[in-house]
């Protein structure tokens, strides 16, 4: 009888709850696929089209339009969009605060779970995105606003963790009483799914953290747990949830990017590729057919080494991008520099003229790429008058790229730039956003020999010479010509003093980087780190 009771007690209001809000979770997953194939605004205008005129939209459905503006946001790093959604997810998160502290216990116990979840996203999504901002004072906020979501979202993981039928009944039933307890399971299953992708999420993002700030973090009570964070991560991305398509896009780019661009594999820059093909296999029809899928096909396809399948990947989601410019943009940018490494500077000048006009983030920086191909592809005129005009339109001059792009316009008051000049830096570039490694041996060679061909012709001082020399060593190591890369490496280093005596800094730095590197492929440990330090203080 007290079995019977406490099934009628919790499990009862808690199925009925849930069916309640099942229009709503079917909206939001429709929302979620409409941005997906459609676009943010497509997706924005369904969810308001479903909330009658004088009405209130609930948590759910406005939790949704936060995720929704989330994506936009990271992908145009536009400071607007930022701090727009950052005050609607705080709008968010008190409606739901607003349910979970209701004194008079209107609402079911559900809804108040679901507002729970609900509150952490926000929390954690408001961490995110301040954490974008980069200053000393965006990342203690953020860092507070994280360990916020974190204990929200264990607190949650608990309180879902007791409506476990499992745990509620344990006895023999009749056919009536198991339908309940069935249908408990399965909500009981999906709110299990909505709370796993916050808590993955945060203790995902805090294992990448170098070791020493993750001993400090660890400390501070955070959860760091990167194996926890895939397994709850893949269980949300398996829901229906509509926080699925979410979790599969957190771990294509876990497995399609940040893998190979933090060295979690070492040199094996493929060992992220079965897991991404595993997700967009599993992602369906609905998702394949997307541009950000396709888009993070066309990553998978680069880490192959394969340029020419990840340029069509890269230019097919362009095409069904339409009136997505987030997503174009993204693909424009993995685009233009396929075309500086494969020097086509036409078409490497089209797609970062684009970025400059079409984006808030760093148009000096955008500007700064596209006159050096512009330079690069012959037209000097323009891309001169472009390189004058970059100090009135950068925006934050304590960036390290837009330090470097006054500093090089300012190289260019009193002189030209050559064509040659628009090549070297704009391989450069190249370099430092790590595209050399997609490149085939072939490829390599092909890049070698166009810098051997400028470099003894019109190199004009020492510091352009360590430019090339390290470049050219560089492509060396990635052709395992290592002997001859040191030889090359060593000699930026014999430049050194040119180039800090011109506040170019980051040449040795890199050089001495690359030392470092083939060291520890010759097991010399000791050796490496004495090089990388020095290398940090460069």
């Amino acid at each position: 009888h007290l079995v019977t009771h406490q099934l009628t007690r919790v499990v009862v209001p808690f199925v009925m709850a849930c069916s309640l809000a099942a229009q709503d979770d079917s909206a939001a997953c429709q929302a979620m696929d409409v941005m997906f194939t459609e676009g943010v605004v497509p997706a924005e205008n369904f969810l308001i089209k479903l909330v009658p005129k004088g009405h209130e939209m609930s948590p759910k459905l406005s939790c949704t339009v936060g995720y929704v503006r989330f994506v936009k946001a990271l992908m145009t790093w536009d400071e607007d969009v930022i701090e727009e959604t950052i005050k609607q997810v705080k709008t968010v998160e008190d409606q739901a605060t607003v349910v979970i502290k209701n004194k008079k216990k209107q609402a079911t116990l559900a809804q108040q779970l679901d507002c729970q979840i609900i509150e952490g996203d926000c929390t954690l999504i408001r961490a995110i995105l301040t954490f974008t901002k980069m200053t000393l004072t965006a990342y203690v906020k953020a860092g507070y606003l994280l360990r916020s979501a974190s204990k929200i979202y264990d607190k949650c993981c608990k309180a879902v963790e007791k409506i476990n039928p499992e745990t509620v009944a344990k006895r023999k039933m009749n056919s009536s009483e198991r339908a309940a307890v069935q249908a408990a399971s399965e909500h009981y299953l999906a709110l299990q799914a909505s709370a796993s992708m916050g808590f993955g999420l945060v203790n995902l993002m805090m294992s990448l953290m170098p070791d020493k700030i993750l001993a400090i973090v660890k400390l501070l009570g955070f959860g760091a747990d990167r194996e926890a964070a895939l397994q709850a991560l893949e269980l949300c991305s398996s829901s229906r949830d509509m926080r699925s398509p979410i979790a599969k896009l957190v771990l294509l780019w876990y497995h399609g990017i940040a893998r190979s661009s933090l060295g979690l594999d070492g040199d094996n820059l493929e060992a992220g590729i079965p897991d991404s093909q595993r997700i967009m296999t599993e992602a369906g029809e609905v998702y394949l057919k997307s541009p950000l899928f396709l888009y993070f096909s066309g990553r998978v396809a680069y880490l192959k080494r394969d340029t020419e399948l990840a340029l069509s990947c890269f230019l097919k989601s362009v095409e069904l991008s339409g009136q997505q410019r987030e997503v174009k943009h993204i693909n424009m940018y993995e685009l233009g520099f396929i075309y500086i490494t494969r020097r086509q500077w036409k078409d490497a000048a089209d797609a970062f003229y684009m970025l400059k006009t079409e984006t808030r983030w760093s148009t000096g920086y955008y500007s700064y790429i596209f006159a050096l191909c512009l330079a690069a592809s012959g037209d000097v005129t323009a891309a001169n008058a472009e390189l004058h005009n970059i100090p009135s339109v950068v925006k934050n001059k304590n960036s390290n790229y837009e330090k470097l792009v006054l500093r090089r316009s300012a190289m260019y008051k009193d002189r030209t730039l050559q064509q040659n000049d628009g090549v070297l830096y704009a391989l450069e570039l190249a370099y430092q956003w790590n595209q050399f490694t997609y490149l085939k041996r072939d490829q390599c060679q092909e890049v070698l020999t166009t810098l051997r061909a400028i470099h003894g012709d019109t190199i004009r001082d020492r510091c352009m010479e360590a430019v090339s020399l390290g470049l050219q060593g560089s492509l060396m190591i990635q052709m395992e010509n290592v002997e001859e890369a040191e030889r090359y490496l060593r000699a930026v280093l014999e430049r050194a003093h040119d180039c800090v005596a011109k506040k170019e800094h980051q040449v040795p730095a890199y050089a001495t980087f690359e030392i470092g590197l083939i060291y520890l492929r010759r097991g010399q440990v000791m050796e490496m780190l004495s090089v990388l330090h020095v290398a940090q203080i460069c």
